[in-house]
């Protein structure tokens, strides 16, 4: 499951994917991880980029089952139930992403961190839910999760799933609110390995306070520790 990836101010993209010149900057973030604001852009605003938590507050992601589920969703829940089919017909949304981090387990006690650059076109269109939560105080929060699926063998040693993918052509087509479950689902993907540029980088993606641009520059390292200097 990704539990990290990356967001780089494109305005030029950004635009293009809302299809308004009218658009507010915002900071690129290198360490997009579960509980942060995000940007993304629903089906009830199709014209600009909103700000909602991944997955969770950083409150409620303290509950771990719950955050855990709230950050990702397998595709096949969207068929077995009636409220992820209503979900997925009236509240999915694009997950603006330029690639994501992955751990590839090196040896029983190591991993290494990857990142996957995608090459395709610059932005990624991963493609999500956006809901809003209330628990039974009748406190509330709006969050979005990714769609995903069980991972093909080219992904296997590094996740056992992968994020669907929408392409530029078929936006007005995502965001179609006539649009039948099946063709829904015909216009979203699995990207295959090949699109993507990968390499080791710092394993201090893991530290939520980082949130620098030197996090996706090619590091040699072997394990999780972080046994070197960050940056050098």
């Amino acid at each position: 499951m990704i539990d990290r990836y990356v967001i780089e101010y494109n305005s030029n993209l950004i635009k293009k994917i809302i299809n308004s010149e009218k658009i507010n900057s915002f900071d690129s973030e290198y360490n997009a991880a579960p509980t942060k604001s995000l940007p993304i852009v629903s089906i009830k605003s199709p014209n600009k980029v909103d700000f909602v938590h991944w997955g969770a507050t950083s409150d409620y992601a303290k509950k771990k089952p719950l955050a855990d589920k709230l950050i990702s969703l397998d595709l096949s829940t969207f068929s077995k139930s009636n409220m992820h089919y209503n979900l997925l017909i009236s509240q999915r949304c694009i997950i603006l992403c330029n690639g994501f981090y992955l751990w590839k387990k090196t040896s029983k006690n190591q991993k290494t961190p990857y990142y996957f650059n995608y090459m395709k076109d610059k932005i990624m269109l991963c493609v999500g839910i956006k809901e809003k939560y209330e628990d039974f105080e009748g406190n509330t929060f709006n969050y979005f999760s990714f769609i995903s699926k069980k991972s093909s063998n080219e992904w296997k040693e590094f996740s056992d799933t992968i994020p669907f993918v929408l392409d530029f052509n078929n936006i007005n087509l995502w965001f179609d609110k006539n649009k039948r479950f099946d063709e829904i689902l015909d216009l979203i993907y699995q990207p295959e390995i090949s699109s993507f540029n990968y390499y080791t980088v710092s394993p201090f993606i893991k530290d939520l306070s980082y949130n620098d641009k030197k996090l996706i520059s090619p590091k040699n390292t072997s394990n999780q520790h972080g046994n070197y200097s960050l940056f050098d």
